[in-house]
């Protein structure tokens, strides 16, 4: 890569030059020496937060004006429309896994899909949690929203934000790569920096999945004391 690209802001983005020279393979130990993987996370990272965020105080703005009671029989009413059977009511690990890892590849998949899939996962989830919170917060109290959401929501929102700026940046590599401003749309050290990337976030959303099953309400009723929280 040209030093006129490093000026233009381009060396953080760009494939790793010699790759292009050697054309060798390298092993994983000499991959993981030279990967970077602070790449996939900077500016994309910043685009992913403001998307979310953003969804999320716009759902709960707009449930927040809507009077507490006629949520509350909303709810009631969809609660009793609910199959005896749904595994909605009680959290259960396994549909939870999946649902989750669901909500990750959908979020993920903005790498073929020019980024649209990443923000539209982005919107969803910031969407759904600001609207969740709008209720809750106020059949509850501030305490009791984040003491259910902190335990496991920082590991898997963190998974989220981080599949989606691999998302948005996946792309953002191919179209510099079609303009000709670098010489590969990936290279073998970012492709290896996504393969470790992906079983980490796997990884995360299971470990978060089994907090929210197994720990988060005995963490909240611990900090809250026993009978702070709703049934």
């Amino acid at each position: 890569m040209s030093a006129g690209t490093d000026q233009r802001g381009g060396a953080a983005d760009a494939p790793d030059s010699e790759e292009g020279a050697t054309g060798e393979r390298r092993s994983i130990r000499e991959l993981h020496r030279e990967a970077r993987f602070t790449r996939w996370f900077r500016w994309h990272l910043v685009a992913a937060l403001a998307v979310f965020f953003g969804s999320a105080f716009a759902a709960y703005a707009v449930v927040g004006s809507i009077p507490i009671a006629q949520l509350e029989a909303l709810i009631e009413e969809v609660q009793t429309g609910m199959p005896a059977d749904s595994p909605l009511p009680e959290l259960a690990f396994a549909p939870l896994l999946l649902n989750n890892l669901r909500a990750l590849l959908l979020i993920a998949l903005g790498t073929i899909t020019g980024g649209l899939l990443s923000l539209f996962g982005l919107v969803v989830n910031g969407a759904l949690v600001g609207a969740v919170v709008s209720v809750v917060v106020r059949q509850t109290s501030w305490a009791v929203v984040l003491s259910l959401l902190i335990p496991h929501g920082v590991i898997e929102l963190s998974a989220f934000f981080a599949a989606a700026s691999i998302g948005l940046r996946v792309p953002h590599r191919i179209v510099r790569y079609l303009l000709g401003w670098d010489e590969t749309p990936l290279s073998r050290v970012e492709l290896y920096e996504l393969a470790v990337i992906a079983a980490l976030l796997v990884a995360m959303i299971g470990v978060a999945a089994w907090i929210e099953v197994y720990l988060t309400r005995d963490v909240a009723e611990w900090l809250l004391g026993p009978g702070a929280l709703p049934e």
